[in-house]
């Protein structure tokens, strides 16, 4: 009964037109060897649509006269679907296998007319040794459950003209120093970054994080679990959002005209502007992170931009230029 519901659903998804019912009968026997007649097909559709109105809220097949039957709407509407698949596919912490497994059950929520639409490109391969994903899953389980986990953490270095990793050797684990041991706590996401804050024994005054995508190896641990209650949890997350992220403060900019797009683009439509004295615009953007990044987007818009305020980004600026300069003098 239910590989029939499924198969009659499979074939109307995959159909690139509205097909008609003797048509899914004969795609039933020769792919599924399921033989049925065109009533029970017909009873199938009114099941699936019976069953999709407690998910959906709604029927999800249709039917045209004289043409058959087709999927009604899709889970995700064209823009939804083409942004998730674009997100995963030009992900580059994920490797080739995440990326694969992902799109396939992405697939698995569209129908074959909706595939075709997608706008589809090619992937640089970048190799990766390590899965990011898997190792998120095993640090999720590892909070909810209350367990420890044990992993390497690497940075980089230069060998024989190449980049090469390196395990850190300051770890906690009796038999090999490159693996840490650590309670975690909680998972954060900065800059499309994922971070793992948790107590590490050899700093027990304070938390310590970890950037996810530099974990190698990481594993359940069967040593007792930190519950960590001397710690302020939120205190320490904001503590760690000026580490990762930088301080919050009002930043005003005076812009040209032609880097419009541009700043509308970093910072949205909804802050005070005017036009200044230089023939500029004078913009006032509340709450902004005065990070690394945002002097490199300052720095990428050249004499387009200046900094008014902060004056301690001011300074920053001018070193940065400063340094540029007798780079290239």
């Amino acid at each position: 009964m239910m590989d029939r519901l499924y198969y009659t659903y499979l074939i109307i998804k995959e159909s690139l037109d509205y097909i008609p019912a003797i048509e899914i009968k004969g795609q039933l026997e020769e792919k599924y060897q399921i033989k049925v007649d065109v009533k029970t097909v017909y009873q199938a559709i009114r099941n699936i649509n019976e069953l999709s109105k407690y998910v959906y809220q709604k029927e999800i097949i249709k039917t045209k006269h004289r043409k058959g039957y087709s999927i009604d709407e899709e889970f995700f509407n064209d823009g939804q679907f083409q942004y998730l698949w674009d997100s995963v596919l030009f992900n580059n912490d994920l490797n080739e296998d995440e990326v694969n497994a992902l799109l396939t059950k992405l697939q698995t929520l569209s129908s074959s007319k909706q595939l075709s639409r997608i706008q589809n490109q090619p992937r640089k391969n970048q190799p990766r040794n390590y899965d990011l994903l898997l190792n998120m899953t095993t640090v999720i389980k590892a909070i909810h459950e209350k367990k420890n986990i044990y992993f390497k953490y690497v940075s980089y270095e230069i060998k024989r003209n190449k980049f090469v990793e390196i395990a850190h050797n300051h770890g906690n684990h009796k038999e090999n120093n490159e693996f840490y041991i650590i309670s975690p706590y909680k998972l954060i996401q900065r800059d499309s970054k994922y971070y793992v804050l948790g107590y590490f024994n050899q700093r027990p005054d304070k938390l310590s994080i970890y950037r996810l995508d530099r974990m190698r190896l990481v594993r359940n641990h069967k040593s007792p679990f930190e519950e960590g209650e001397q710690f302020d949890l939120e205190q320490e997350v904001d503590h760690i959002n000026m580490y990762v992220s930088g301080q919050k403060d009002t930043l005003e900019i005076s812009f040209d005209e032609v880097v419009l797009r541009e700043v509308i683009d970093q910072f949205g439509q909804d802050h005070p502007v005017k036009k200044d004295f230089e023939n500029r615009y004078h913009l006032t953007i509340e709450d902004v992170l005065i990070s690394d990044g945002l002097i490199g987007w300052l720095m990428m818009l050249q004499d387009h931009v200046k900094v008014i305020k902060p004056y301690s980004l001011q300074e920053k600026m001018k070193k940065r230029i400063e340094k540029m300069f007798i780079q290239y003098k």
